[in-house]
């Protein structure tokens, strides 16, 4: 699904490099590593938002430089650190602009849309929150909005940038539980930045790892193994 071929990131200078490395559809991928190392920057860096400064990257056997915005919207979608809700903004229309990139100029959506919409916030379990204002609900609540929004997409690849990071424990376990079968049940490449070490070996969860200026693909590592790398 991702294909990372000798790729360079940063911004000005070189912050990690990978070299041949393929993610595949159906999976969810932890990326790790200490703070500052750049993680977020390879989030960006394969969204399409920051440039790489070396190497391709192919989804799909498609080079995303060669995609048009638009069709990049089709393909990646992004859930941010944290989403802090829009007074008056309904949870059910939070959630339609995930349609954006299939609407018409006028930005209308169509029956199919909005059962798009009902469907993954079934899928989610959060059809009661639907008719509710984003800014009156919990966090965790808004979290599993914001991953709504990637799923009615509906793009092959979905990179989220510490999705985890303000939630209490049982929310991060539970998202992380349903962002593992969803990538089985819908085909999803699910790749998020994030510290839940434990939590993702509790799922066999891979890591790419960055350390030491490279990110490394691990089917297989103890905490241990990771902590040392990092150290």
């Amino acid at each position: 699904m991702i294909h990372l071929t000798k790729l360079i990131i940063g911004h000005q200078s070189e912050l990690l490099r990978l070299e041949n490395t393929l993610l595949s559809s159906g999976n969810v991928y932890a990326l790790i590593g200490r703070n500052g190392i750049g993680k977020s920057t390879f989030i960006q860096t394969v969204s399409g938002i920051q440039k790489a400064l070396g190497g391709e990257i192919l989804i799909e056997s498609q080079s995303i430089s060669e995609l048009t915005p638009r069709e990049m919207a089709e393909t990646v979608s992004m859930v941010d650190t944290r989403f802090e809700g829009v007074e008056y903004l309904k949870v059910k229309d939070y959630l339609a602009l995930g349609r954006a990139p299939f609407t018409d100029a006028f930005g209308r959506l169509t029956k199919k849309d909005w059962q798009t919409v009902e469907d993954v916030a079934s899928d989610l379990g959060i059809t009661h929150l639907l008719e509710k204002f984003t800014d009156q609900i919990s966090d965790g609540e808004r979290q599993l909005c914001s991953v709504g929004r990637a799923f009615v997409q509906e793009t092959p690849v979905i990179l989220l940038d510490e999705p985890t990071a303000f939630l209490d424990y049982i929310n991060r376990k539970l998202l992380l539980e349903l962002l593992v079968r969803l990538a089985r049940e819908k085909n999803k490449c699910i790749v998020l930045s994030t510290h839940d070490l434990d939590l993702c070996l509790d799922q066999s969860i891979p890591f790419l790892l960055a350390a030491n200026g490279e990110i490394n693909l691990h089917t297989t590592l103890t905490k241990e193994a990771i902590l040392l790398a990092m150290s």
